[in-house]
């Protein structure tokens, strides 16, 4: 199981990644554009190169697939910053199908996203995906249990394509961290926030609290 942080915002993913031991960075063009409208000028390509810098692990990118072609080059362009760390997630549709393949063929790692159901799920495994991303929250927004979803495409993949891994992403909570893990999720992305929370409970806080007290107590007896 791993963890990634899904931002684009630099200060925000390198405090993370001083804190907790996570396995790299997702990112998509919305994080970008909430990135840049916090005042981080950075182009995709050089967000890319400051996250291999900042941080280990793998950092998966995501190409706008307005056109196909346009889509394969970018997704090149990323991979090319560093093959053995970067991952394209491509977005699931029949030109993304087509893009992963080439991808795919040419001994590239590929990630799918926006996958909603088995179906889908089931076909990126086919194709040679390392990794599925399915949106937890979105799922459930729209009237589907994201655990029996979850649950479902782990089952098509444990018994056809064993290597894929399930990325749970939209994650908006710990208890939706938790869930997800539950149902199937080989791994999770998490917003910045949200998995600083994962390391911290009211509960433990208490006790941590009532340590000190009592440590506090013993010295003065």
């Amino acid at each position: 199981m791993a963890l990634y942080i899904d931002s684009a915002y630099l200060d925000d993913i390198t405090a993370v990644a001083q804190t907790l031991p996570v396995a790299g960075v997702t990112t998509n063009p919305t994080l970008l554009l909430n990135a840049y409208q916090n005042g981080q000028r950075t182009s995709a390509n050089e967000l890319v190169a400051q996250l291999l810098k900042r941080t280990r692990g793998t950092v998966f990118m995501q190409p706008t697939m307005v056109n196909e072609e346009a889509a394969y080059r970018e997704a090149h362009s990323y991979i090319e910053a560093d093959p053995e760390r970067v991952i394209p997630k491509i977005p699931m549709n029949r030109a993304g199908v087509r893009v992963g393949q080439r991808l795919y063929a040419e001994g590239h790692h590929i990630a799918f996203t926006a996958i909603t159901t088995v179906s889908q799920a089931y076909v990126a495994s086919l194709v040679g995906a390392k990794y599925i991303i399915p949106y937890y929250n979105r799922l459930r927004r729209s009237g589907v249990d994201p655990c029996e979803r979850i649950g479902h495409m782990a089952r098509v993949i444990a018994g056809q394509t064993p290597g894929t891994r399930i990325l749970a992403a939209s994650i908006k909570s710990t208890a939706e961290a938790s869930e997800a893990l539950l149902s199937g999720a080989h791994d999770l992305t998490i917003p910045p926030a949200i998995l600083l929370e994962m390391a911290n409970d009211p509960e433990s806080e208490e006790a941590i609290m009532r340590f000190e007290q009592d440590l506090k107590k013993m010295k003065n007896l």
